[in-house]
C-alpha cells in the first residue's frame, strides 16, 4: 500500500500566517485591508483593498484544496490504524468486533470505532459498503463508504486539526501500480479546522481524484479536486468572515521525502462571495501556471488573476518580491502599479 505524503499547513502562512486551507478547507480567510473603504477610492481601487484581495484570493483555493486533502490522509490513516491482519479468519474478526465498542453485535464490524489519531485527539469511525477484509486491510477501497467525525483530530504531526463530520465515497482505487490512483466523493458538515492564525469552518461537497508516486526516497501526490459549493466561516486576525465558494477546479502536487513535506503547487480557478471586515465582494479567481509554496506552505513564487465587478487585479511573486497591477474599470488600460514584499502580501491575508 502507498502512503500518502504528509499534508501541510495552509497557504500564504496557511489561510493568514505559516502554513490551506488552505480551505484553504477547505479552506481559507477573507478580510480587507484593515479598516480601508470597502471598495474603491475616487482614484480607483486602493493599494490596501488590491492586496487583501489577491492574498485572501490565492489562499481561499489553495487552502481549500489542502483541506481536502488533510480529510483524505487523515481518513487513510484512520484506517490504517484499525488494520487487521486476514480478517477472514475467526480470531481475526474477533480482534475487529473486540476494537469496537458497539452494543450491538449485530453491527458492521467497523461501526462506530474510536480511534486515537496520530498527531492527538480521536475520531470516531464506521465504515461500509465494502467485505469485512477490505475494510480491515488499512486502506480506502472501491466502494467503501467512510464515516467520521474528528474530534480534535490531527493526522500526523504538523497537519491540521479536524473538529466535525465527513461523509467519503471511495469510487474508484488501486494500490496495485505505480503511480498508486484513488478517487473519492466528501460531504463535509462543520468541518472546522484549526490552524495557528484561527478558525475556518466548511460545510459543501467537493470531489478528489490522485495520483502517488515514490521515487528514489522523494513521494508526489498530485490531487484534482472539485467543488461545485461550499460555505465557509472564518476567524483571523481579530476579523470574521461569511463566504461562498463555487467553481472550484484546480490541481495540487505535494512533494515529500520520509514523509516530512519538501514543497507544493497549486493551479486552478474558483469564484468568492461574501462579507468580511466590512467589505462585501465577488471574485473570479485564477492561476497562470503554478503558484509554489516551500516546505511550511509560504508563497513562493507564481501568478495570478482576480476579477472584480469594477476592477482587474494581477499578481506575481518572484524572489520576494510582488508586482500587483491593477485594471480600474475592466478597460484594458493598467491604472496601477505596485511593487513591495512578499511578507506584506502575507500579511494582507485574513
Amino acid at each position: 500500500m502507498t502512503t500518502p505524503s504528509q499534508t501541510p499547513r495552509f497557504p500564504l502562512q496557511r489561510l493568514a500566517v505559516a502554513s490551506a486551507l488552505a480551505c484553504g478547507a477547505l479552506l481559507a480567510a477573507c478580510g480587507g485591508g484593515g479598516d480601508t473603504p470597502p471598495t474603491s477610492t475616487p482614484t480607483g481601487l486602493s493599494q490596501p483593498d488590491a492586496t487583501a484581495d489577491s492574498a485572501n484570493a490565492t489562499s481561499t483555493g489553495e487552502g481549500t484544496a489542502s483541506a481536502l486533502d488533510s480529510v483524505i490522509d487523515t481518513t487513510s490513516s484512520l484506517a490504517a490504524a484499525v488494520q487487521q491482519p486476514a480478517a477472514t479468519t475467526t480470531s481475526a474478526r474477533m480482534q475487529v468486533l473486540s476494537a469496537r465498542p458497539s452494543s450491538n453485535p449485530s453491527d458492521p464490524p467497523f461501526t462506530n470505532v474510536t480511534v486515537d489519531c496520530a498527531g492527538g485527539g480521536t475520531a470516531t469511525l464506521s465504515i461500509t459498503g465494502g467485505t469485512l477484509a477490505s475494510e480491515a486491510n488499512g486502506q480506502l477501497d472501491a466502494g467503501e463508504h467512510y464515516s467520521v467525525t474528528y474530534a480534535q483530530c490531527t493526522g500526523h504531526a504538523g497537519w491540521a486539526q479536524l473538529n466535525g463530520s465527513v461523509e467519503m465515497d471511495v469510487t474508484a482505487a488501486d494500490h496495485t501500480t505505480s503511480p498508486a490512483t484513488l478517487a473519492v466523493g466528501i460531504t463535509v458538515t462543520n468541518l472546522a479546522l484549526s490552524l495557528p492564525s484561527g478558525n475556518a469552518t466548511l460545510n459543501g461537497t467537493a470531489t478528489a481524484s490522485r495520483s502517488v508516486a515514490t521515487s528514489n526516497g522523494t513521494t508526489t501526490t498530485t490531487s484534482h479536486v472539485t467543488v461545485p459549493s461550499a460555505t465557509l466561516a472564518t476567524a483571523f486576525n481579530a476579523r470574521s468572515g461569511t463566504f461562498t465558494l463555487s467553481d472550484l477546479d484546480a490541481t495540487r502536487t505535494l512533494t515529500s521525502v520520509a514523509g516530512v513535506t519538501s514543497a507544493s503547487t497549486y493551479s486552478g480557478h474558483h469564484t468568492l462571495s461574501g462579507t468580511a471586515n466590512g467589505r462585501t465582494f465577488s471574485l473570479n479567481v485564477s492561476t497562470t501556471g503554478n503558484v509554489n509554496y516551500d516546505a511550511t506552505g509560504a508563497l513562493v513564487s507564481g501568478a495570478w488573476t482576480v476579477v472584480r465587478p469594477n476592477a482587474t487585479i494581477a499578481t506575481t511573486v518572484a524572489n520576494g518580491v510582488v508586482i500587483m497591477t491593477v485594471d480600474d474599470g475592466n478597460d484594458g488600460t493598467i491604472d496601477h502599479t505596485w511593487t513591495f514584499s512578499a511578507a506584506q502580501l502575507n500579511a494582507a491575508a485574513g
